[in-house]
């Protein structure tokens, strides 16, 4: 059997890894990363780890020592392709684990909650005889949309020294968790109204910058099948990256759309 050139091997090592990373960016896309999270809270910058290794790393080996002529093709061949699956299987479980998996209302707003935080939260929390809730429980599908209850009086005090010594805190505490539909009318005066532009105004708690936000890109304008006596109720979503908000259908109560800030 012929062997193919150097150049036809490493036009077929290019093609293959395209196709894995077409798939692979429509599952961050889509699944992983969902609406405008894929933006504000690191699909993207996943992404851009990802690509590297899968199209130029491995192809890039391949035109390197790949010869058609060599005795030791084979061994090299299948070191090239263990090196590009190590380094682009390390590349997934990251983007993976970073993915959003829960949308939580902690304190004034909803903040996004990656996997890994969770993971590690829920190990803080059985580690101190917590009881931390599965995320399961409120869906099968990532992100899930959650209230964290506050603490109040004295358990507030205890929460501070639990933060102070290294417990997770309150968007991380998945033993506070409950259904988002049940603390609808708790949040409600968290709510954000749209100006004619349909943009509102939140504060960055780090730097105390006051940021123009896009409340929605129909917020000011009926969606199909809405009257204007339901509009969609807004909140402010802060992402690892972007601030932005979270639109939610007014009878149901589920979330429908994010959009990222007016910058």
């Amino acid at each position: 059997m012929k062997l193919p050139s150097v150049r036809k091997a490493f036009l077929i090592h290019f093609g293959i890894s395209l196709i894995i990373f077409i798939a692979l960016a429509a599952i961050m896309r889509v699944i992983w990363y969902p609406d405008e999270l894929f933006w504000m809270d690191g699909g993207w910058q996943g992404l851009q780890i990802i690509a590297p290794i899968d199209l130029v790393l491995g192809p890039a080996l391949t035109l390197c020592f790949y010869r058609p002529w060599k005795k030791n093709l084979k061994f090299d061949m299948a070191v090239i392709a263990t090196v590009q699956i190590a380094a682009l299987g390390y590349g997934i479980y990251a983007a993976y684990n970073q993915r959003p998996a829960a949308l939580v209302f902690a304190e004034n707003r909803f903040e996004t909650l990656s996997l890994a935080a969770y993971r590690a939260a829920t190990k803080d929390m059985q580690e101190n005889d917590l009881k931390p809730l599965s995320l399961r429980d409120f869906g099968r599908r990532m992100p899930v949309v959650v209230h964290a209850e506050a603490f109040v009086g004295d358990d507030f005090g205890n929460y501070l020294a639990d933060i102070l010594n290294g417990l997770p805190e309150l968007r991380e505490r998945s033993d506070r968790y409950r259904a988002i539909a049940d603390a609808r009318d708790e949040i409600a005066k968290y709510r954000l109204s749209a100006g004619q532009d349909g943009t509102s105004i939140a504060t960055d708690d780090n730097t105390g910058e006051t940021i123009e936000i896009r409340a929605s890109s129909q917020s000011d304008s009926t969606k199909e099948g809405q009257t204007e006596q339901n509009p969609p109720e807004i909140y402010t979503l802060k992402a690892k990256f972007e601030f932005g908000t979270i639109e939610f259908d007014p009878d149901t109560f589920k979330w429908t759309s994010i959009a990222r800030d007016a910058k």
